[in-house]
């Protein structure tokens, strides 16, 4: 996947202003991350991984669409990441 695009459109989605560039990107800090809306990994399993902690600094729930590959690069990312913030779906 084109990581770079994937994870500004995922930023974007939070509310985050994010410039794409051909090499990375800016991201400029400051914004209040929002919620309540659906977010696509478009198919990266890094770029859902990092949806899945920034949903915790959302100001409210997020919905994650295909997240069933974290299975294959990290089994137990759902376990550890319920055991660090103690949240449970």
């Amino acid at each position: 996947s084109d990581r770079i695009s994937a994870m500004a459109k995922v930023l974007s989605a939070f509310g985050v202003k994010v410039e794409e560039k051909p090499d990375g990107m800016i991201v400029y800090g400051g914004a209040k991350i929002k919620g309540g809306g659906l977010v696509d990994s478009l198919g990266d399993h890094r770029v859902a991984m990092s949806a899945a902690i920034m949903s915790f600094f959302a100001d409210s729930p997020v919905r994650i669409d295909n997240v069933a590959f974290i299975n294959t690069s990290y089994p137990g990312f759902w376990d550890h990441l319920t055991s660090l913030t103690g949240f449970h779906d």
